[in-house]
């Protein structure tokens, strides 16, 4: 009888620690899954910002658009990306812009208020452009070394 009780005890760790195990590997498996979804999101956000540095420094978008468009993609960075640079030019802009409207909102406007508020940030753009386009030629350098800081690959 104490054979069998040494059996069934031996039976039941085996059971605990299987479960152990099994509960480990699936918390593993979790882990990669999500370091592997966080590293396509950052990938993305490094290609949208590569196609936005390259679409400004072609004049092929208005620089309001592109810079509230990388000041967003920038925030959604992890605070350690490294080197770091100065971009404060790019978010700067696209704060200021923030006062105009968008959407639904700037539809409901007159014309003589849209014009009005592009005006207003056309005078904008031109004041800070050069700023901007040299901001965006940093980022478009330090681009490929945060990819590679953060294990991605092209």
């Amino acid at each position: 009888m104490a054979l069998a009780g040494q059996i069934v005890i031996a039976a039941l760790i085996g059971l605990v620690i299987g479960g152990m195990l099994g509960w480990w590997l699936v918390k593993r498996h979790e882990r990669q899954r999500l370091a592997t979804q966080r590293g396509e999101q950052l990938g993305a956000i490094l290609d949208s910002l590569e196609v936005l540095c390259r679409a400004l420094a072609q004049e092929q978008v208005e620089s309001s658009e592109a810079v509230i468009r990388m000041s967003v993609l920038l925030d959604s960075l992890p605070d350690t990306i490294a080197p770091k640079v100065d971009l404060a030019a790019i978010h700067q802009l696209a704060e200021q812009c923030q006062q105009f409207d968008r959407g639904d909102v700037r539809k409901s406007l007159t014309p003589r208020q849209r014009h009005r508020q592009d005006q207003q940030r056309w005078t904008l753009e031109d004041e800070q452009k050069e700023v901007v386009l040299q901001a965006t030629q940093r980022l478009a350098e330090v681009i490929p070394s945060w990819r590679s800081g953060l294990g991605l690959s092209r």
